[in-house]
């Protein structure tokens, strides 16, 4: 049965909970960046018009301070048509640099043909940088800890060899132990 009793706790199987927490992070951005690549296969394209940029200012959590600086991010509002020529207006999902979209800009546009609200901007550092940040911090994570595996793998290994080396030269060099005395036998 599966104990959390510290005493049993052994370097070796921290390590392996910090490498399996950052395969849980690496496989979340394995899947977002898979589910964007899938749905830009699968989706329709077309132009789109940027009709408005909206500024969504953070919520301040009730343990920030009042003078806490509030991050704004800013989502692009794109005015598109569709394959049967429907006029849709949707706001982006993710969010852009302030600076990066104007109103009257055109944009490429990625959208689902059965629910046309489900669109994305065809701009590869708001399609990519998120799932790449998230997929790489998990990998990088991982490497790191399997680093640090392999050196206390090294260190134990190395530790068990010395510890066995000084428990035979002090069993071989106690005369007063009987067990080292051959005439008993």
């Amino acid at each position: 049965m599966f104990e959390l009793a510290p005493e049993k706790w052994t370097m070796q199987g921290i390590l392996w909970g910090f490498f399996v927490f950052g395969g849980l992070i690496a496989g979340a951005g394995l899947i977002w960046t898979a589910s964007t690549a899938w749905f830009l296969y699968s989706s329709e394209k077309t132009t789109g018009v940027i009709v408005d940029v909206v500024g969504i200012l953070s919520t301040r959590s009730p343990s920030e301070s009042p003078q806490a600086k509030q991050v704004i991010s800013y989502y692009p509002v794109v005015e598109f048509r569709d394959a049967r020529g429907s006029l849709h207006k949707s706001q982006s999902s993710r969010a852009a640099r302030s600076d990066h979209f104007k109103r009257g800009d055109e944009v490429g546009v990625y959208y689902d043909a059965q629910d046309p609200a489900q669109m994305f901007i065809e701009n590869t550092w708001m399609l990519w940088f998120s799932p790449g940040v998230i997929l790489g911090s998990g990998l990088i994570w991982m490497l790191a800890v399997g680093g640090m595996m392999m050196l206390n793998k090294r260190f134990e290994v190395g530790f068990a060899q010395d510890k066995a080396r000084f428990y035979s030269q002090v069993a071989a060099a106690d005369p007063a132990k009987p067990d080292n005395d051959s005439s008993n036998r």
